[in-house]
This record gives C-alpha cells, sequence and structure tokens, in this order.
C-alpha cells in the first residue's frame, strides 16, 4: 500500500506513523544537494526504508560531483547500495536508487516478480552498473 504524506520531508519521522520499516521512500524535494544528503542519511542511518529512490538537483549545467559522491557514500557507509542515473530528460537532476545491502539480489524476486537474476546476471533490483565505481 501506498501512503502519501504532506509535511517537511526533513523532519518526518515514520515511526510516528508506522510500526514497522517501510519498504519503500521516494523522494522528489526541491532542495540543495546538502540538504538531499542530510535526507538520505537520516534515512539510511535509521533503517527507515529498504529501498529509497531519491533525486538530487543542482544548479547549473552540470552536477556538483562531490555532494553527489559524498550522497553515495553516505549510503554505502550505512550499508546500503546506491546507484546514480542521470536522466535524459532531466537535466538539472540525478536520481539516487538505494536499496539495503543484504537484499540486492533477492529483493527483486520479492517486489517483481521474479526479476531478480536479470538476463541471469545477478544485477539485481538496481540493475547493471554503467560505469565502475570504485
Amino acid at each position: 500500500m501506498v501512503h502519501f504524506i504532506k509535511g517537511d520531508a526533513f523532519t518526518f519521522d515514520p515511526t510516528t506513523v508506522a510500526a514497522t520499516t517501510a519498504a519503500w521512500m521516494v523522494s522528489d524535494v526541491i532542495a540543495y544537494p546538502e540538504r538531499v544528503a542530510e535526507l538520505l542519511e537520516t534515512w539510511c542511518s535509521n533503517e527507515w526504508a529498504d529501498y529509497m529512490v531519491i533525486t538530487v538537483k543542482f544548479q547549473g549545467d552540470k552536477p556538483a560531483w562531490s555532494e553527489l559522491n559524498h550522497a553515495i557514500h553516505l549510503a554505502k557507509s550505512n550499508g546500503y547500495n546506491c546507484r546514480a542515473k542521470h536522466f535524459f530528460n532531466n537535466k538539472n537532476e540525478v536520481t539516487l536508487m538505494v536499496s539495503k545491502k543484504e537484499d540486492t539480489t533477492t529483493a527483486a524476486a520479492t517486489i517483481g516478480g521474479g526479476i531478480s537474476n536479470v538476463d541471469g546476471k545477478g544485477w539485481g533490483l538496481l540493475g547493471k552498473a554503467m560505469y565502475e565505481v570504485a
């Protein structure tokens, strides 16, 4: 079941509305990348969701790579996998797809009806990496 909750994304505490961890958190707030990183860190450090899709918006023509790398590092340091995707039509934003590390290869079978091993390559819910990440 999906719940839309209108309010301040940066002060929202999901434990006030549900006793269990949310499966998904989707965020498309208009905020500076530093604030979005704070939001990501709060959700990851508290393990409030198993999967997250979060947009990071930038000013100008190019993403602020250091801020984007910081957000990815925050997710990974809290036990999550994180992929960044720049969708063609969203010129000034990057979408972060985040999932708990232990769930990346089995989650798609549970959520997507048996697609955990996409094309037999074990890519899991986040798909195939476009670029190698050190």
